[in-house]
């Protein structure tokens, strides 16, 4: 399994050659112990990166509803999400998600996986799955009031699932559908941008140079859209790569200042905070 960190790639672990035949990557049976356990990145409470700690013995996911699939996690992104939910970023609210009738006790999330990104392979598919099959290879974005992606399998509903596109390897599809989801919530639904809206539009973004960014540069470039990106100069050229037509380096002077000297008539703002981009009224 790969864990992808945006710009750089690491392994933090990799079961020895457990690949065979499309679905029969394990061997099931339930007379097995090792067959009815994973190894996996988990925290048991939150914290600094001290609370990570590596499991060999986490239970095996299984499907619940009808409409989920299990997926053979063959690399996984981190995202900021990822490092704020770690210090425990919106605990109280993912527990209302994950238990509304407040039934279990305080903590009951633990041990919790985190990641949210994956690619990898369907291994088995719920009753009212059509779409899917085992051998599938696929990619997703899994919500994160469930349990995430560090770790060998994940259960993802059929919603979060697409197949993974025959391009792009496994490692890079991994680094794709948070921070491209993310980029399209905010330009379609905040922004309210389109295909069809974007030729002649001038979209300036903040923060480019990021995963959110990088992703919403090659949108609206694909969408016929003038891109004016704000980084720091030593991104220029990722900028340049990724077809923005106009790049400010902040570091220079001051970003109103550089701005009075273009032509923003018609532009749409918006700024990456994190792992969000948000709309902005003004500078």
């Amino acid at each position: 399994m790969n864990i992808v960190c945006r710009r750089s790639v690491f392994h933090l672990c990799r079961r020895p050659s457990l690949i065979a035949d499309a679905g029969k990557e394990r061997g099931i049976h339930s007379s097995c112990r090792r067959s009815m356990v994973m190894p996996a990145w988990v925290i048991d409470k939150y914290g600094s990166n001290d609370v990570l700690r590596f499991n060999e013995n986490v239970l095996l996911p299984i499907i619940h509803y009808p409409n989920e699939v299990i997926i053979k996690v063959h690399a996984a992104s981190v995202n900021p999400i990822d490092v704020n939910m770690r210090s425990g970023y919106g605990s109280k609210s993912l527990n209302m998600s994950r238990d509304p009738l407040h039934i279990k006790t305080s903590g009951s999330e633990f041990p919790l996986v985190l990641g949210r990104d994956v690619s990898g392979t369907v291994m088995e598919c719920g009753l009212n799955v059509k779409y899917f099959k085992p051998g599938d290879q696929v990619w997703a974005a899994i919500p994160p009031w469930k349990q995430g992606t560090f770790a060998e399998f994940v259960v993802a509903s059929v919603n979060e699932v697409s197949l993974k596109p025959k391009s792009l390897s496994y490692t890079e599809a991994a680094s794709l559908p948070y921070v491209m989801l993310t980029a399209w919530a905010a330009l379609v639904n905040s922004c309210g941008l389109s295909k069809e809206k974007c030729p002649g539009k001038r979209v300036l973004i903040i923060g480019a140079s990021g995963g959110v960014g990088t992703a919403a540069i090659q949108l609206m470039k694909a969408w016929g859209a003038h891109v004016t990106a704000v980084c720091s100069g030593n991104a220029v050229t990722l900028m340049k790569d990724l077809g923005a037509d106009d790049i400010i380096d902040y570091t220079v002077a001051r970003l109103k200042d550089q701005l009075k000297t273009r032509d923003l008539t018609t532009t749409k703002e918006f700024t990456t905070d994190g792992d969000s981009l948000l709309p902005v009224d003004h500078l």
